[in-house]
């Protein structure tokens, strides 16, 4: 039994009268899917699990098919506990808000001179980075691969196309 079929029991234990049902991937290491449906809730629950990411939680309406999950969580009971409280309660998910980089930085428990040291920079220009409002995607690049993290960046349309910009040439350390 893997952590999503783990959820759907534990679920099902405490709202038999909620129907569920799960979505396997076509290979097993693939995004497992639960739909959690309570009588008269729309929209209906959503919980998605990899193994290597751990569950995604959200609360998904019509135009929402495959976007990412609102609420990430890091082992069953985490979303065990988020789910029961959106039955209970009839709740939404919160999609994650646009943060800036020093609360990017700081969700990353990280220092200005932690991140400096790993972009091969000085504290001094991560703190300009930080207060400036619009900067080079080179440097942004740089600076998220230092707290770890890849850069990625998507483009919407009014009719609902949308595409991840790729390739942009830029390297993610200076060029020496």
């Amino acid at each position: 039994m893997n952590s999503i079929e783990e959820l759907r029991d534990a679920l099902v234990k405490r709202f038999p009268d909620v129907r569920m049902e799960i979505d396997a991937p076509a290979e097993e290491t693939g995004l497992w899917q639960l739909d959690v449906r309570p009588p008269g809730r729309t929209p209906w629950i959503v919980a998605e699990w990899k193994s290597d990411l751990g569950f995604g939680i959200s609360t998904p309406g019509a135009d929402d098919y495959g976007l990412k999950p609102d609420e990430v969580y890091p082992s069953v009971k985490a979303a065990y506990d988020r789910v029961v409280r959106l039955i209970l309660s009839g709740g939404q998910t919160e999609p994650p808000e646009a943060v800036r980089l020093a609360e990017l930085r700081q969700l990353r428990k990280l220092s200005q001179s932690e991140v400096a040291h790993r972009a091969g920079i000085k504290q001094a220009a991560i703190a300009r980075i930080e207060g400036r409002g619009d900067i080079l995607l080179s440097t942004l690049r740089r600076v998220v691969s230092a707290m770890g993290g890849r850069l990625s960046i998507r483009v919407e349309f009014a009719d609902g196309t949308e595409r991840e910009l790729g390739d942009w040439n830029i390297p993610a350390t200076p060029q020496t």
